[in-house]
């Protein structure tokens, strides 16, 4: 398995190809974000690691981030998304529960501290993971270079809009998102407010891979670029800003 250390005591695993998860060491405990596919045992793998006692703690419903929940015995996630990790479970046979995350919510695991936020937007119930005093958000896909606001699991894109808000207000200037090998500048957050204004003033044109009810929009800004696949009626009939 590919892993990169992010911090001390902080890797970033890929799972499966383009598809991380993310481990963290505290002297007293271990938090898995995410379990990917469910391609690898990462039970196993956390086990060859660290003799510490595990969380897991899920940053959303989607199959290819909690693939591997039914080998954890305490798994975490926000409610709005439990209904993913039930029909997770219908399709592939294997039994489910979680706990709840809550916004505000504190996981201590021995010298460094993880706080939830609520991030919602790719899903109701994204959430994030603020590694307190160390710069570093784990954001699964709620701030992805490329956003999907797809399924009936989606978020609104005023939703969107203030989960980028509030994201430029926490204390990191990096994160760690879900595709991504390494850690992406909180700048992308910004670029991402920037191409919002630019779908209201013009809605994008071409359709993405997913269908025909599925709009592509691209941006490019100082410092990158920002795309957004969303399901066409979720852009405001009236015209009113979102």
């Amino acid at each position: 398995m590919n892993r990169r250390e992010i911090l001390p005591g902080v890797w970033h695993l890929e799972e499966d190809y383009r598809c991380y998860c993310t481990l963290v060491l505290g002297t007293e405990g271990a938090l898995l974000w995410d379990t990917g596919q469910g391609k690898h045992d990462l039970a196993a793998y956390v086990a060859s690691v660290t003799s510490l006692p595990c969380l897991v703690l899920c940053s959303h419903g989607h199959s290819d981030h909690i693939g591997g929940n039914f080998r954890f015995p305490q798994v975490y996630a926000h409610p709005a998304d439990w209904p993913l990790l039930e029909a997770q479970a219908r399709l592939t046979g294997h039994p489910w529960s979680a706990l709840p995350l809550e916004e505000g919510q504190v996981f201590p695991l021995g010298g460094r501290t993880g706080r939830v936020v609520c991030l919602p937007g790719h899903t109701r119930g994204s959430v994030g993971l603020l590694l307190e005093g160390e710069d570093l958000l784990l954001a699964g896909d709620a701030l992805n270079p490329t956003l999907l606001l797809l399924g009936p699991e989606a978020g609104t894109l005023a939703q969107l809009r203030q989960t980028l808000q509030k994201a430029l207000s926490l204390p990191f200037t990096r994160y760690l998102s879900s595709h991504t090998p390494g850690p992406v500048s909180k700048r992308q957050v910004s670029l991402h407010l920037a191409h919002l204004d630019c779908l209201h003033t013009q809605p994008p044109s071409h359709p993405g891979p997913y269908g025909p009810r599925v709009m592509r929009s691209r941006y490019k800004g100082e410092g990158g670029r920002s795309v957004i696949l969303f399901d066409r009626a979720l852009l405001p009939e009236d015209g009113t800003r979102f």
